[in-house]
């Protein structure tokens, strides 16, 4: 398995959708990964609040970073996801777990998480492994 700033390093040089929508790599480890997003008015909603897709696209991209751990290559094949609170400012983190290595398909949890713990979303994703 690549080391975590190797593996954060090509995360960010090869997912420039990533960059442009804020999202911070943090610690990376066999089987867990987490990131970040510092809320900023593009994030929001007309509401105000952090845009549903900007958490689905967070925890997406937390949830491949997870299964890529194992040094293959893998794209979402499906996921199943709550949005149960919402915030308007600070940084958010996004936490995966694998629950599921096979052969072809990976499953991992992802939470996101408000500043101070609140849970924000919760996701159940389908990782297809492409190549590997």
């Amino acid at each position: 398995m690549p080391d975590d700033f190797s593996l954060s390093s090509h995360v960010i040089r090869e997912n420039p959708f990533m960059a442009y929508n804020h999202i911070e790599v943090g610690p990376v480890s066999r089987d867990h990964a987490q990131v970040y997003l510092d809320i900023r008015p593009e994030s929001t909603n007309i509401y105000h609040v952090v845009h549903g897709g900007a958490l689905f696209t967070m925890a997406d991209c937390c949830a491949g970073l997870c299964a890529r751990t194992d040094g293959r290559d893998y794209v979402t094949q499906d996921a199943a996801v709550q949005f149960i609170r919402n915030v308007r400012s600070g940084c958010i983190t996004a936490t995966a777990a694998i629950l599921s290595r096979g052969r072809r398909v990976c499953v991992v949890e992802v939470r996101i998480t408000a500043p101070q713990g609140t849970l924000l979303f919760h996701g159940v994703y389908t990782m297809y492994c492409t190549r590997g």
